[in-house]
């Protein structure tokens, strides 16, 4: 498999982590996966990695897979069985980890409820996508999570227009 990214989102991805870098904001990374097996999850791995090293950035935070569908169901892997889909998860964090940084799963409350078998995720760090769009609301996602997602519809100076929100609960 060829893993083609068009240039605007390498510009964009090189952007975002000088920016951040210039202004002393901590970066954790997330990658949007197609793999639809191990193989192609350890290669995408090793792509985020040759970025991370060719942009020299400094990964305070994981650097998460998330499985989630794309393009309104069009996406490749969009019909993967879970156990194929939690092998590309193993594959993709076991790939990260040995590399020296934290890996991470990124996905909604239903999304790790149906799609992903949780037992065998177990050891990763889980990064939550439950909006009740207010941080008072907790979530009442049954399992441990590391990093909590709990609005898309946040504001902050300087960003126009919505961003995601999230709370952190582990020191990296």
């Amino acid at each position: 498999m060829v893993l083609l990214v068009p240039l605007i989102q390498i510009l964009g991805f090189a952007r975002n982590v000088m920016g951040a870098k210039a202004n002393g904001i901590p970066i954790g990374l997330y990658f949007f996966t197609q793999a639809v097996n191990t193989k192609e999850a350890i290669q995408e791995a090793n792509y985020v990695l040759n970025l991370v090293k060719r942009y020299g950035v400094d990964v305070t935070y994981p650097i998460a897979i998330d499985t989630e569908t794309a393009n309104g169901g069009a996406g490749r892997a969009d019909n993967l069985d879970v156990a194929t889909r939690t092998a590309v998860c193993k594959a993709f964090c076991d790939t990260i980890k040995k590399a020296g940084y934290t890996p991470a799963i990124y996905a909604s409350r239903d999304w790790f409820y149906h799609n992903l078998d949780l037992k065998q995720l177990k050891g990763y760090d889980i990064w939550l996508a439950h909006y009740t769009n207010d941080v008072a609301i907790k979530t009442d996602y049954q399992y441990d999570y590391d990093m909590w997602q709990y609005t898309s519809s946040g504001k902050v100076n300087g960003i126009v227009g919505n961003v995601d929100l999230n709370i952190c609960y582990k020191n990296y």
